[in-house]
């Protein structure tokens, strides 16, 4: 008799909770980093618009946010995930990786997806810091802007907990699914 293939389980939303807050931690970290990097070789206009008293143009700070967050954050996400680990840093940590829907490699073009859409509530809150905010920077509809983007989390954790195979909003959409690297016996 033939013993059956090792079986993989669906991570569990508090690992994923967690994999993901971590990892948002230290993405900060290194948007920060950048940011220095790149105010102290004076290669951020918006500090210099800041610093001079000229100010900046919101479609400038929101060309900058494009720039040098969410596009490295898309290169990141996409690259790590994409890849033959087919995870990203704190993934990797965890025991965690994405897999295909039926199994297998997500590629990039499924990793991109995902993580696009995983991203549409970084994309909400930068709308609101750029755009919706009065002329000194104050935002206008700040209860707005929490509660929207926190009813949007809320929506992907609970897409996932309610789901069989644990899949958000972003995991749907991109046809893929987190699961447990760790191999478990066929009991």
């Amino acid at each position: 008799m033939a013993t059956a293939g090792p079986r993989h389980r669906y991570a569990s939303i508090g690992r994923r909770v967690f994999s993901y807050v971590a990892e948002v931690f230290l993405l900060f970290a290194g948007v920060l980093a950048l940011q220095g990097l790149l105010f102290a070789l004076r290669l951020n206009p918006l500090a210099q618009g800041v610093l001079s008293g000229a100010g900046f143009s919101k479609g400038v700070y929101h060309l900058w946010l494009l720039g040098t967050v969410d596009f490295p954050l898309i290169l990141y996400y996409t690259g790590t995930l994409g890849s033959p680990a087919r995870a990203t840093i704190v993934m990797r940590w965890l025991g965690l990786r994405l897999e295909g829907a039926s199994g297998g490699s997500p590629g990039y073009a499924r990793a991109l997806l995902r993580t696009v859409v995983m991203l549409i509530p970084f994309e909400v809150n930068h709308f609101f810091m750029v755009w919706a905010n009065s002329p000194e920077g104050v935002p206008d509809r700040l209860s707005l802007q929490y509660a929207l983007v926190g009813a949007m989390i809320l929506a992907y954790v609970g897409t996932a907990a309610l789901s069989p195979r644990r899949q958000s909003i972003h995991d749907r959409v991109a046809g893929t699914v987190v699961v447990r690297t760790a191999v478990e016996s066929g009991q």
